[in-house]
């Protein structure tokens, strides 16, 4: 019965001092993953290369056809996602400039890739390429990390000079008066100065008009002959008030308003003149 009962106790003893060896060596490794976290997570890193290479060591395997040609062909790697490829300079048109204070300061810009024209104030990311640093009449520039990418506006045609205060006999040839402040303009004639959207954008030159810290229209200067402003009548010293009833009281909607007028079959005008409060409309025939 002794010996029963001192066979009992020594294989306890020896579960006993098993599952004592287990727990230390929990507390050791737990204690030795506290203290040497970097290289556990440079192995886990380096695991997936490792099976990686492991899956490449068994093409040959495939590639012979081991089971039968019926298993027999190549092994292809994962091709990992590539992320939307950046805007290239190269991509970009300078459509036009608007030039006030430092909040009234734009450029419109086209990505030719996307088609897609939009307005952007200075100091804002111009697409992803980086922030619009200078806004002048002939040209804008984008910081790109170290470096400035500078954009051109449209060529001038040579020989060109800016309008005359006051005149705007160049649109007599394009617009026809029918009635008091109403006129009939050549549809083709419209189409084709809206369809060059830059070059229509240096046509005239238009600064905000400040009101109590509002934009309340825009000045209009440098008209050219020939160009959309002076086709549609305005003259230099006009302040361009609203397009189609649409208020134009920031450099964006002038801007998009201007393109708009493409496929319009009416456009009305609301102007300041001489001091004076002024309205044209516009047939497009």
């Amino acid at each position: 019965m002794d010996k029963k009962i001192l066979t009992l106790n020594i294989v306890v003893s020896i579960l006993i001092l098993v599952v004592i060896a287990m727990i230390a060596s929990d507390v050791i490794a737990y204690k030795l993953s506290r203290t040497f976290p970097s290289s556990l997570k440079k192995e886990s890193t380096l695991a997936p290369a490792v099976r990686r290479n492991d899956l490449a060591a068994f093409s040959s395997i495939l590639e012979k056809g081991l089971f039968g040609k019926a298993t027999q062909g190549r092994l292809t790697p994962i091709a990992q996602a590539e992320g939307p490829a950046a805007t290239s300079p190269n991509d970009l048109i300078l459509l036009g400039t608007a030039i006030g204070s430092f909040r009234e300061t734009f450029a419109f810009i086209l990505r030719q890739s996307t088609h897609e024209e939009k307005v952007f104030r200075l100091g804002e990311d111009v697409f992803d390429i980086g922030p619009l640093v200078s806004v002048r009449k002939e040209g804008v520039e984008i910081q790109s990390g170290d470096s400035r990418i500078k954009l051109l506006t449209p060529t001038e045609v040579p020989g060109e000079a800016a309008g005359a205060p006051g005149t705007a006999s160049q649109a007599g040839s394009l617009a026809s008066k029918v009635s008091p402040g109403g006129y009939v303009i050549d549809q083709r004639a419209l189409t084709a100065a809206l369809d060059n959207i830059g070059q229509a954008m240096s046509d005239a030159r238009l600064l905000p008009n400040s009101k109590d810290g509002k934009v309340e229209g825009f000045n209009v200067s440098e008209v050219k002959p020939g160009g959309i402003f002076a086709m549609v009548g305005i003259n230099n010293g006009d302040t361009l008030l609203s397009i189609n009833d649409f208020a134009l009281d920031s450099p964006e909607k002038a801007m998009q308003t201007l393109v708009s007028l493409k496929g319009q079959s009416r456009i009305k005008l609301d102007l300041i003149r001489n001091g004076r409060p002024t309205t044209f409309t516009y047939d497009i025939r």
